[in-house]
């Protein structure tokens, strides 16, 4: 075999190889990279952010404690089910929220991986897709 013929096979060798090694490890790469996003979201997160891409809460309930600012919001998500997400902040600092939970208002379900965060609140991911509702 001529050296060309050589170094050209050893190219298509590669290049299927580099294929096969996207195909078999794409989908994983892309969930971790889903999840970082999704952690990266929810760690950043503020009550007024919160507020700015999910819309008017039906209910903004802030409490004060010696150490504590607490701020509960329940909001609507788009399948019309109430989402509360808890927020708490130093109350020496108070502008420094930090989502501390995100359950039904009723206590019963509580979201706790960033997945289901997201899942049950898609509008915090200001980076999703808008997708069209569905016509009646």
């Amino acid at each position: 075999m001529k050296p060309t013929n050589k170094i050209v096979a050893g190219a298509i060798a590669l290049a299927v190889a580099v294929v096969v090694t996207v195909m078999v490890k794409g989908p994983s790469w892309q969930k971790r990279a889903q999840e970082r996003h999704q952690k990266s979201i929810l760690a950043n997160l503020t009550a007024e952010q919160a507020v700015a891409l999910c819309g008017t809460p039906i209910l903004d309930k802030i409490q004060a404690s010696q150490s504590t600012v607490t701020r509960r919001l329940v909001i609507r998500n788009d399948y019309a089910l109430a989402v509360e997400l808890d927020f708490a902040a130093p109350a020496s600092e108070p502008q420094k929220w930090r989502l501390t939970e995100v359950q039904d208002p009723s206590g019963e379900i509580k979201y706790q991986s960033p997945a289901s965060q997201i899942g049950v609140l898609p509008c915090l991911d200001a980076k999703q897709e808008k997708k069209p509702h569905p016509k009646p």
